[in-house]
């Protein structure tokens, strides 16, 4: 039998080890001016930054040139139509295409209205009335909302014009109204109501910050180690645990502060349970530290993992379909961007946090994050292992 006070001490000298291992931890990351800014001061910082930035969400008031070579009321009805819209600004009503397009040169406005001179003539014979629009395709925001709002306003005169015309005609009002609008179109904008980019980028990019924040982080201080002539650090299960305990704590105290101060204060949408929430991101900050142990070995001096890894941050952006549709991705590339956590990471937390998704709706997300912990973790340890024989 097992002596009930020998169990005792060694499972003492195991917490006491284990106890020293979350503070060793701790020291080396208050310790290191750099791992400090990037593991506990960067991502509420990067967040309010980044929120500050797409705060506004929809970009508003536009400014553009129209040229109005028909000089009628119904060129008038328009231009009044375009100007009282939210999305644009007539800023200038230049005399000529010439004038306009000098403008639109020097970057003054970002789009021209040409409305030709006979506008008028052909909208009340029935015939097709043409207008030209001018866009900077370059700025895809501002594309949008200039053409978004032209189109609203030509086709709400054109609309107009077509009434009065039925109605001319002996038909009912609300007979033309049919005639003109016969399938009625009810939209309901889901998740995301305003349609802001912000509320569009903002999680998957916190995300991505928490990814190469933490991994940089470690492998900061795996090369501070080395620049001082320290042994490299043995990974024990008791100091991976240690490490995953320590991480878990700072990312979701300040996941915390984001998601209950930041997010409120910038009003973007969070619909999802805090205890869902907290579950998968403790299941993404694990997969990350343990990606961070692995890359972490590779590293000999302390400032090649910022040089590298920042590096890194559009294309894992790109990856996780972000900026580009996933379904435009070739195969391979798509299954690439799958052994990074951040991939998993975005889309779990996005359905978590703005579509008010169960953790029984992510669970593939969720069983990716687990086998991507072990898989790092083992790659990490046999690197160290291998690494540390070799010491001599």
């Amino acid at each position: 039998m097992i002596d009930m006070s020998t169990a005792i001490n060694y499972i003492s000298q195991l917490f006491a080890r284990f106890k020293e291992s979350i503070r060793a931890e701790f020291l080396a990351i208050f310790r290191d001016k750099g791992a400090l800014l990037l593991i506990v001061i960067a991502l509420p910082l990067y967040t309010i930054i980044y929120a500050t930035a797409y705060g506004s969400e929809v970009v508003r008031d536009v400014a553009i040139a129209v040229v109005d070579n028909d000089k009628t009321s119904s060129s008038r009805e328009l231009i009044d139509g375009i100007a009282c819209g939210p999305n644009t600004l007539i800023r200038f009503e230049p005399q000529s295409i010439i004038e306009a397009q000098q403008l639109f040169y020097k970057g003054l406005i970002y789009g021209i209205v040409y409305i030709p001179n006979d506008f008028e003539r052909n909208l009340l014979q029935g015939t097709v009335a043409n207008i030209g629009l001018i866009l900077d395709g370059s700025h895809l925001l501002l594309y949008r909302q200039v053409l978004e709002q032209i189109a609203s306003n030509t086709l709400t005169q054109g609309a107009t014009v077509e009434l009065m015309r039925l109605v001319g005609r002996g038909e009912s009002k609300q007979a033309a109204l049919d005639t003109i609008n016969p399938v009625e179109l009810d939209i309901h904008h889901l998740y995301n109501r305003s349609l802001g980019y912000g509320s569009f980028v903002m999680p998957p990019v916190v995300i991505v910050i928490i990814q190469q924040t933490l991994v940089i982080g470690l492998s900061m201080i795996a090369a501070r180690r080395r620049t001082r002539g320290l042994n490299r650090e043995l990974l024990s299960p008791l100091n991976i645990t240690a490490k995953l305990l320590v991480y878990i704590f700072i990312y979701t105290i300040n996941l915390t502060i984001i998601l209950c101060t930041i997010w409120q204060i910038f009003g973007f949408p969070f619909t999802g349970s805090l205890g869902d929430i907290a579950i998968f991101t403790t299941l993404y900050i694990s997969s990350v530290t343990a990606l961070g142990l692995a890359v972490a070995q590779f590293f000999k001096h302390r400032e090649a993992p910022l040089m590298l890894l920042l590096c890194t941050t559009i294309p894992i952006l790109l990856l996780a379909g972000v900026s580009y549709p996933r379904e435009a991705f070739p195969s391979w590339l798509y299954h690439l961007g799958r052994l990074l956590p951040s991939s998993s990471g975005i889309d779990g937390f996005i359905a978590l946090a703005s579509r008010g998704a169960t953790l029984s709706d992510v669970v593939p997300e969720i069983a990716t994050l687990i086998i991507l912990t072990f898989a790092y973790l083992l790659i990490a340890h046999l690197i160290n292992i291998r690494v540390s024989r070799n010491l001599p």
